[in-house]
């Protein structure tokens, strides 16, 4: 880092090391109005900070760190589409996939896409779709998510572990000549997923599509030229559910509905590129991120919705942030002075409160909670969205005012930060708009740290090796570079085989 930026950095830790010695319920004495000082909106979304421990001289230090790391230069880069995935010379246009005026090439899949799902519906009765990674998580959660505004009727099964049950249970019940088997892979080689399509295309379903970065490799393997939709380089894995990725999403969901989703993320595509870090919802949950992780000192924090349609966002994020931002080194190479990501976890509410919230209320470390809701019209009996909100708030206040107690098991130290987020309602646009907040902050915690969250070369080590072994474990010589241990292990596994 540079002088100015050191110097922004030294400012934050000040700040953090007053406010040490303050809780929460202080800062409210201190700042009787903070709720709505510290409350701040975007399309679709409203977030209180209220919670969490900074006051104006903490925000004006996160203002002024966002201003040394160079963060209204960085988001101007990511939006002209320059090369900001330095270390494999890409830019990253995922943004580009739900803009109002996207790159012509886009309109034209997008509008292949959607013939495509009028045409094949009446076809079929399920959708198998065989992904990883960004190639699954996303359409999964969407799916989940978006369930209301699904086709009557069809069925749709996500296989993405390598583990033969998942592609077993996939295909279960289904009737092979009724059943569109969509592969999604960007380079259509990933191991898993073409182990499991290889398993898949043999029990014979009647319609193949494909969606990937490859369009000849995956012509090549048979799908039909006309079934093939195209993504891009520049579109990144964990980026790409606005692409051609969630082709069964564009499928089972009913018309209109992905469109909507698309334009709920552009709005907030909007609001993030032209606001101000003052106003910025994605930019100030960041540099708050941040702000608990390295000013304060707390490595994880719990992601809550309470919103059984939200329960794969916890499982989306994991990958979304840490994927992304998972690095020990700078763009340029130097070794990081401090982390650029913390862990990230979580589960629904109510669920949640009767699993892990032991720990979030009496452990010994603070986690902070980022809790969501859904303020609009909820499914099911009505006289249970009175019953979510009161845990969701209620959960929020204990954490902050705990409980004093004589017994010590009985306990609550209190004095613990949270955020509490909520959607107008879980439409199809405010899932887009909240799916793009979460990328915008993962983007914008990653010019904070200094680092470049668009590339994931951790995750290779262990796939090439997993390559180098599987010989051995198919009837050949271990690798001559095997330590004793994994040649011990071959030994037990491969005679099983």
């Amino acid at each position: 880092m540079n002088t100015i930026q050191n110097a922004a950095w030294a400012r934050t830790e000040a700040e953090a090391a007053r406010l040490k010695r303050a809780t929460l319920l202080d800062l409210f004495a201190a700042e009787p109005a903070r709720a709505a000082h510290l409350t701040v909106s975007a399309p679709h979304l409203v977030t209180d900070f209220s919670k969490q421990r900074v006051d104006s001289g903490a925000m004006g230090a996160l203002a002024n760190l966002a201003e040394a790391m160079d963060f209204a230069g960085w988001r101007a880069k990511l939006f002209a589409g320059k090369i900001i995935n330095t270390t494999e010379g890409r830019a990253a246009m995922h943004w580009a996939l739900r803009a109002p005026d996207a790159p012509a090439n886009v309109r034209e899949t997008q509008a292949r896409r959607a013939a495509f799902a009028r045409h094949i519906r009446p076809e079929i009765d399920a959708i198998v779709h065989l992904g990883i990674g960004g190639s699954d998580l996303g359409p999964r959660l969407v799916l989940d998510a978006l369930k209301p505004h699904r086709v009557a009727g069809l069925d749709v099964r996500f296989a993405a572990n390598v583990d033969g049950a998942d592609v077993v249970d996939a295909i279960e019940g289904l009737d092979p000549a009724r059943t569109l088997l969509v592969v999604v892979s960007k380079t259509f080689t990933t191991q898993e997923t073409l182990a499991n399509a290889a398993f898949i295309r043999a029990w014979g379903p009647k319609h193949l599509a494909a969606a990937t970065a490859a369009p000849d490799v995956a012509v090549r393997w048979g799908v039909p030229q006309a079934n093939v939709f195209e993504f891009w380089d520049w579109v990144g894995g964990r980026y790409s559910l606005w692409s051609s990725v969630s082709l069964a999403c564009v499928i089972a969901l009913q018309d209109g509905v992905f469109d909507a989703l698309l334009d709920g993320a552009a709005e907030m595509d909007a609001h993030f590129r032209d606001e101000p870090f003052a106003r910025n919802l994605p930019a100030l949950s960041a540099a708050l991120q941040m702000w608990n992780r390295e000013a304060l000192g707390h490595g994880s924090y719990a992601i809550i919705p309470y919103s059984e349609r939200l329960r794969l966002l916890p499982l989306y994020l994991q990958q979304l942030e840490m994927e992304s931002n998972g690095k020990r080194v700078a763009r340029d190479g130097s070794v990081l002075e401090r982390s650029a990501c913390g862990v990230t976890w979580g589960a629904a509410g109510t669920n949640a409160q009767h699993s892990f919230f032991q720990l979030l209320h009496q452990g010994v470390d603070e986690i902070p909670v980022e809790i969501i809701v859904n303020a609009g019209v909820h499914e099911g009996p009505t006289s249970h969205r009175a019953k979510v909100f009161a845990n969701a708030l209620a959960q929020a206040r204990a954490l902050m005012v705990g409980r004093r107690s004589s017994e010590p098991h009985r306990d609550f130290p209190g004095n613990r930060a949270s955020t509490l987020t909520a959607l107008d309602a879980l439409t199809p646009q405010a899932l887009g708009a909240l799916l793009a907040f979460y990328e915008h902050r993962t983007f914008a915690q990653a010019v904070l740290a200094g680092i470049n969250p668009f590339d994931q070369f951790g995750v290779e080590l262990g796939k090439e090796m997993a390559k180098e072994l599987l010989p051995a474990l198919e009837g050949g010589a271990p690798p001559e570079t095997a330590d004793p241990s994994t040649i011990a292990w071959l030994g037990r596994l491969a005679p099983r085989l």
